[in-house]
């Protein structure tokens, strides 16, 4: 007897990690995930996130769409360089990675700093931007000098630094409106960072990203997204409450808001099936 489990007339199981692939882009390893067959489909997730932020819709979107979800450069298992990571830099890097893959144009997808990424590319490359949804997206609203110094401080590389996972548990709650697995899991994938070789690489990226969020002001610039634009909101999201994004459809020359009862912040965990039907019929919109 072998010792292993009898595993003959049983599917192989299958996990997020093997869709993964990585390309170099901007001198910069960055790893993604790419699944389904249809036309692609581009997420791209917050701060302090990676691809598996959208863990509960990878699987459920890919079965129309060829999904890419990145991490982005300084996070996940991206590369982390020793850089200032500005607007150009990710715009840069989302662009070349999108070419190695032969996706010319798609609908890009982004929640909170990932909605600010995807609206910077929308807006720098208009004519690789099907459509936009932005689900629940930073970038709104200005930040008054006093509110930047206390984001600063409180989130300094030394700070960073000194996370601990019952930290963990007082920074993160208030992205989800709802507890349970999903959020768990959430947790434990940010403790699992730090004891990664590359955390302090990974911080030096958080603080020069945070800097960038707090020196973007996207809202008067919405005016110039040509595209069809989803603002995808929970209205239970305390992060960056839902009248920012009645604020920006305001703005948008072709933009449809859509609130989902009961989200938070991090829609896609704590709403997953009504985010993948919004999602869904916004696409097939012609």
């Amino acid at each position: 007897m072998s010792g292993l489990p009898d595993t003959e007339g049983q599917e192989p199981t299958v996990t997020n990690a093997d869709f993964l692939q990585s390309r170099l882009v901007q001198g910069t390893r960055v790893v993604f995930y790419d699944r389904g067959g249809g036309p692609p489909l581009v997420l791209i997730h917050g701060m302090f996130g990676d691809h598996l932020d959208w863990e509960t819709v990878l699987e459920p979107l890919a079965r129309k769409h060829r999904v890419i979800a990145l991490d982005l450069p300084g996070f996940g298992d991206s590369e982390k360089p020793e850089r200032e990571y500005t607007a150009e830099f990710f715009i840069a890097a989302l662009d070349e990675l999108l070419q190695s893959l032969g996706v010319e144009r798609a609908p890009v997808v982004g929640n909170s700093f990932g909605g600010i990424v995807a609206a910077l590319y929308a807006l720098a490359h208009p004519q690789k931007v099907e459509r936009l949804v932005l689900v629940s997206s930073g970038g709104l609203r200005t930040f008054g000098g006093e509110e930047r110094r206390l984001a600063v401080e409180r989130l300094s590389e030394e700070n960073l630094l000194g996370l601990t996972p019952a930290a963990h548990r007082l920074m993160f709650p208030v992205i989800f409106a709802k507890t349970g697995e999903v959020q768990e899991r959430y947790f434990a994938k940010q403790d699992a960072k730090l004891a990664r070789a590359d955390y302090p690489a990974y911080v030096r990226a958080i603080v020069s990203s945070i800097r960038l969020v707090l020196s973007v002001y996207l809202l008067e610039r919405l005016r110039d997204v040509r595209c069809p634009t989803l603002l995808l909101w929970g209205d239970r999201d305390t992060v960056f409450p839902v009248e920012q994004a009645r604020q920006a459809l305001e703005r948008l020359p072709l933009g449809t808001l859509k609130i989902i009862p009961g989200g938070g912040h991090m829609l896609q965990a704590d709403c997953p099936e009504e985010l993948v039907a919004a999602v869904e019929e916004f696409l097939a919109i012609r």
